[in-house]
């Protein structure tokens, strides 16, 4: 779902892993300094190369957070999808699709923050791309919600709602989970399954069942 980053490829493993290294030091900087405060000298020196080989791969520093962006959400919805199509049931489809959002923004805290706080940066198509995704992202759990109402295991009065609560709620967690805390993620993952669940009006039994199920 790449947003034509314009970049230029190049083949030979020091390429890409120069790439590599120009995306790792531009999320440590968006991330710490803001968009706006990063420039592209910045993030050459940060990534260890001489400012002219970040415009061999882009065009703009906005190509850049595109690209991050991009990929961020191409990954999420490829963990989600994976996770929701192991399971059958709507409630248990819903129980894969927040653990696994809970637990790609917790190892990835920094490429989450990036994504969400510097949508502000874009503007235009770029803008306008970003969003179509989100929403497309989104229009997932309002589906497999209201499945969960029609067959009974589920009850809220607005799916969409429910839906900009718990993505609140789960993304949340990219900004305060700790590896070293003295919860694992998997853990933190388990409780968002009870929370959503459980706001959700699912029974204790189902809740059970979708901790279990979707482990």
């Amino acid at each position: 779902m790449a947003r034509g980053t314009g970049t230029v490829s190049a083949p030979g493993r020091r390429g890409a892993a120069t790439r590599e290294a120009i995306d790792r030091a531009a999320v440590e900087l968006f991330a710490e300094l803001g968009y706006h405060a990063t420039s592209m000298r910045a993030i050459a020196s940060a990534a260890g190369v001489q400012p002219a080989a970040i415009y061999h791969w882009y065009p703009s520093k906005e190509a850049i957070l595109v690209r991050l962006q991009d990929e961020f959400m191409d990954r999420l919805t490829e963990q989600v999808a994976g996770a929701v199509e192991a399971q059958e049931r709507p409630a248990l489809r819903l129980a894969g699709a927040v653990r696994e959002h809970v637990a790609y923004h917790g190892l990835h805290t920094r490429e989450a923050f990036v994504t969400d706080s510097e949508i502000r940066a874009l503007a235009g198509d770029a803008r306008d791309a970003l969003l179509a995704q989100r929403d497309a992202y989104q229009d997932r759990f309002v589906a497999m919600i209201e499945d969960g109402v029609r067959d009974g295991s589920l009850r809220t009065s607005d799916a969409r709602v429910a839906t900009y609560a718990i993505l609140l709620q789960c993304t949340g967690v990219a900004l305060w989970f700790d590896p070293r805390g003295t919860l694992e993620l998997a853990d933190v993952a388990d409780l968002h399954v009870e929370l959503v669940l459980g706001a959700l009006g699912a029974s204790r039994e189902l809740i059970a069942e979708a901790v279990s199920a979707t482990r």
